[in-house]
């Protein structure tokens, strides 16, 4: 391999194999997606090692292999990496997850039939004696089940990054047709510079954004650019929430989301709030399906309980009945309805097996609904146990 990398170089060296998988399978998959654990293969990602992650995440020029008559490889065109001004690479071209990559959560099309990872995670008590994968798979389930915001954090923050790291991919990966630094670039996220600037707090303060001086919110967005690089970092560009493990790029692949809501947090509730909202360890990066539930303002619980009802019905017949994800529009209409945990069950399933339904669909909802209620009993009955061992 490493006569072949030098012969090679480095950029074309992945294309190459990509090709080569494509060719020998058959396929044409391969290098459509950047996998976690290929890009960054270190649990510490520094100045030594973070630039040759830039070259396995970045965009490459097509690549195609010549073969002889006997089936040898005897040329390669193609391959390299689509490189920036800078030396590095322009995030938004890193290739984004589809079709069979892109594996989604959302209540409208989750389906556990189709990946075991998604399974562990909606019934992690199916998988008690897994590991890897899907015993990560069945944890973040865990978490989501008991709203363990730790545990949840925890289990998608997979790699440490450096202060030096930090600043080298900052100086050399761009964003955006203007190839800003990829920091300046996510700074605005979470619609900080929109309506909920007006009420967000600048951590362990009472200055709201909006009424900061020009000068200081631009120190802040800056500092604030730099925590958002570091979080998509430190969860190796996938989607906290999910154990798939494929990148999202930033930008609208992958959405900056606050793991808990403003609407609860001390911005909004003052000491009764569970903490500030723009506090970076509240910092997370979601597709954009998974992305659905949290604009919706749901606990992880929530979201954990939705998921599972609506692969239920889906797996009893009943997943073209499913209520669609709600769009951007709707989403962002500050009239609409916010639902608590039992209303967007109650809806999630009367939407799909409505009144009109026969006697046998009838019971079924109302078997649902049972089971969602007992769920939450046995669920809330095992956090305060766990409250009062700790």
């Amino acid at each position: 391999m490493g006569r072949l990398e030098r012969f090679l170089g480095g950029d074309r060296l992945e294309g190459a194999a990509d090709a080569l998988l494509n060719d020998f399978l058959g396929t044409k998959k391969y290098g459509k997606s950047r996998e976690m654990d290929y890009v960054f293969p270190d649990d510490t990602l520094t100045v030594d090692n973070v630039d040759d992650a830039i070259t396995r995440l970045g965009a490459r020029t097509p690549t195609t292999l010549q073969y002889n008559d006997a089936g040898k490889i005897i040329g390669i065109t193609g391959g390299e990496v689509i490189r920036n001004k800078k030396g590095g690479i322009n995030i938004d071209a890193v290739p984004t997850p589809r079709g069979a990559d892109y594996v989604k959560y959302s209540p409208s099309v989750v389906d556990s039939s189709k990946n075991v990872l998604v399974e562990a995670q909606l019934y992690p008590e199916r998988f008690p004696d897994a590991t890897g994968p899907i015993a990560a798979a069945r944890d973040m389930g865990l978490a989501h089940r008991y709203n363990d915001y730790d545990a949840y954090r925890a289990i998608n923050n997979r790699m440490e990054v450096t202060p030096e790291a930090l600043d080298r991919f900052n100086s050399v990966v761009t964003k955006g047709k203007a190839e800003k630094p990829i920091a300046t670039g996510m700074s605005g996220g979470g619609a900080i510079l929109g309506s909920r600037g007006d009420v967000v707090l600048v951590p362990e303060t009472d200055k709201i954004f909006s009424q900061l001086s020009k000068e200081e919110k631009a120190a802040y967005l800056k500092e604030r650019g730099d925590a958002f690089l570091g979080q998509w970092l430190n969860q190796k560009g996938g989607s906290m929430g999910t154990a798939q493990s494929v990148i999202f790029p930033p930008g609208r692949p992958s959405h900056m989301d606050h793991i808990q809501s403003l609407s609860s947090s001390k911005d909004v509730k003052g000491s009764e709030g569970w903490g500030y909202s723009d506090d970076p360890t509240n910092f997370s990066y979601l597709d954009q399906d998974y992305n659905v539930n949290t604009k919706l303002n749901y606990d992880l619980q929530t979201v954990h309980q939705l998921g599972r009802l609506a692969d239920t019905l889906r797996q009893r017949g009943y997943g073209k009945n499913i209520p669609p994800n709600l769009t951007d529009k709707e989403l962002s209409d500050p009239n609409r309805k916010r639902l608590d945990q039992n209303e967007a069950i109650g809806e999630l399933i009367m939407k799909t097996i409505p009144e009109t339904s026969g006697a046998d669909d009838l019971m079924l909802a109302l078997e649902l609904l049972r089971q969602a209620d007992r769920e939450q009993l046995e669920w809330s009955g095992y956090q305060s146990r766990v409250k009062e061992i700790g």
